[in-house]
């Protein structure tokens, strides 16, 4: 970026001599041919003149051989010019210099011949004067038009002699020069700022251009999502990092916000119309699926601005939280499990001692069976806690859940008491594929699957379990739904259903489902519970950041 940006600043003040000064037009060959073509044009004109009876201008009327001479050489040496201003040779300074000069040399001529200013062609000297001075003001260019300016005022003197001449015409010569070379050297000086301010916005245009460069580079490298969305909704520019979040869109130029994040757009039109310029922020979850934080500021003003949206990802922040979480917890549960455990060890020994005397009575022998019962449950509840707090980091790999989730159906009918008929699998792109612990997730899988068989349906053989994979459209996630046709979940359950040590069994430890569910959160996916409209239950696993094979 810089070293355009050096290039665009070399021309300077001080430097102009390296460049046309003529920089309003970007070939600056045009104005040599084009006066190229009005050269051949004039002198066409000059020749039929002289061709016609009863000429209106005086032409060849002092020295008629020289005005013959003149104009053919003066027709043969424009000829020559288009074809030199046509292949650009000899150099650009040399012909801005050369057309000028003959031009003017040969007007001058053909003046003198036809009688000076008395003949009406003195007005055509104006325009090589003028052209010299807007292709390259200077001295040089002065210098020449005073010379011609000087030459035409001798010319006029030197006809004095001429008995038909008046004072009156030496008057007009007089004005006609002065005017000639004040209009050259007005449009010379006009030109010449013209062409610095022209040269100046053609530097501040690399700038933006640069700057406009470097600021599309910024925003594709920020893992921050930017959204730059007008007014009316529509979405006026998306960074990699957003399109990604959104379930890369496909042609969202130009295209309405709604269309692909509808959670999104409801937020920004309440935005709009009741918060906007204040700085906010909201939680939302994009088609239900991807957990976004956004935040919402104002570019421009309120009637003729946009909204610059930053997008976040809330997954990697979870994760960090549940990590810290988890070491909390595992801290916390290792201490309590080594002070239960050895009182709790102590009376299981001793209940099976007294189980083996000889003189207890009936009651007494429930009342052991129930010690031992229940300090058997207690340490399989203190196992349940230890294995979660010793739960090793999520070691994910690539899974394709296809092929995945066949081999699970077929162990999980091996293992219970269902039939490969009665768990339904679909999986929708059949590519799909997700990062995730091998282990972890055939844990969690196995728990939903046991508690449906478990808790779902009083006979197991009228139970139907769906398994469904599938991506919902504009979003990067996928989403695992293991659903049944059982008697579902009551709204006080549903609210408790993830806590720890919650159940509606009494053999059970209320740790399953809460253990699924930080598996889950360590491997960057979500679960959750669905309300069916129907009778059944349906739990569904988010899987963040899909990929294919």
């Amino acid at each position: 970026m810089q070293s355009r940006a050096r290039q665009a600043t070399r021309i300077t003040s001080g430097d102009r001599t390296s460049v046309p000064a003529f920089a309003l037009n970007q070939n600056p060959w045009s104005p040599i041919q084009l006066y190229s073509i009005y050269r051949l044009i004039l002198i066409g004109v000059l020749q039929l003149l002289t061709l016609t009876e009863n000429m209106p201008m005086q032409l060849g009327s002092y020295d008629p051989k020289l005005f013959e001479i003149v104009l053919n050489s003066f027709t043969f040496i424009s000829v020559l010019a288009i074809f030199s201003a046509h292949f650009r040779w000899p150099s650009y300074m040399a012909q801005v210099y050369l057309h000028p000069a003959i031009d003017i040399i040969f007007l001058l001529l053909l003046i003198f011949s036809s009688g000076g200013l008395h003949s009406g062609m003195g007005i055509l000297l104006g325009l090589p004067i003028i052209l010299q001075n807007i292709l390259r003001p200077g001295q040089i260019s002065l210098m020449l038009a005073a010379i011609a300016i000087t030459s035409l005022l001798g010319i006029e003197v030197f006809m004095q002699q001429e008995a038909t001449r008046t004072a009156s015409d030496l008057s007009y010569a007089g004005i006609l020069t002065l005017f000639i070379f004040s209009a050259s050297w007005m449009l010379g000086k006009w030109f010449e700022k013209a062409s610095v301010t022209a040269e100046l916005a053609k530097r501040r245009g690399v700038d933006l251009a640069n700057l406009s460069q470097l600021n599309q580079s910024i925003l594709d490298q920020l893992q921050t999502g930017i959204l730059v969305v007008e007014r009316s909704g529509v979405i006026r520019h998306m960074n990699p990092t957003a399109w990604d979040m959104l379930g890369r869109p496909p042609d969202w130029r130009s295209k309405p916000l709604r269309d692909f994040a509808p959670e999104l757009n409801a937020h920004f039109k309440h935005w709009v119309a009741n918060v906007c310029p204040k700085v906010v922020s909201y939680d939302i979850k994009h088609w239900r699926t991807t957990e976004l934080s956004f935040r919402l500021s104002q570019l421009g003003t309120r009637t003729n601005g946009a909204a610059l949206i930053y997008l976040e990802d809330t997954s990697a922040q979870r994760e960090k939280q549940q990590g810290v979480k988890m070491a909390s917890l595992g801290q916390l549960t290792a201490n309590i499990a080594h002070e239960i455990r050895n009182p709790l060890g102590a009376i299981s020994h001793a209940a099976q001692l007294l189980s083996e005397s000889p003189e207890l009575s009936k009651p007494d022998q429930r009342m052991v069976q129930i010690i031992q019962e229940n300090s058997k449950r207690m340490n399989t509840t203190i196992e349940s806690v230890l294995n979660l707090s010793r739960k090793r980091e999520a070691s994910r790999e690539n899974i394709a859940l296809e092929a995945w989730l066949q081999k699970f159906r077929e162990d999980f009918v091996r293992q219970s008491e269902l039939t490969m008929r009665q768990i339904n699998l679909f999986v929708e792109p059949s590519d799909a594929e997700i990062q995730f612990d091998p282990n972890h997730f055939d844990q969690i899988m196995w728990n939903l699957c046991r508690n449906a068989e478990k808790y779902a349906h009083e006979n197991p053989e009228g139970l139907q379990l769906e398994i469904q994979c599938m991506q919902p459209a504009h979003t990067r996630d996928l989403i695992l739904s293991v659903m049944d046709n059982g008697v579902g979940i009551s709204e006080v359950g549903q609210e408790r259903l993830f806590e720890p040590f919650y159940t509606t069994s009494t053999k059970g430890t209320g740790l399953g489902l809460f253990m699924a569910r930080e598996l889950c959160l360590s491997n960057g996916a979500n679960l959750e519970y669905v309300q069916l409209t129907g009778k059944g239950s349906c739990f569904r696993i988010v899987f963040a950041h899909r990929k294919s094979r």
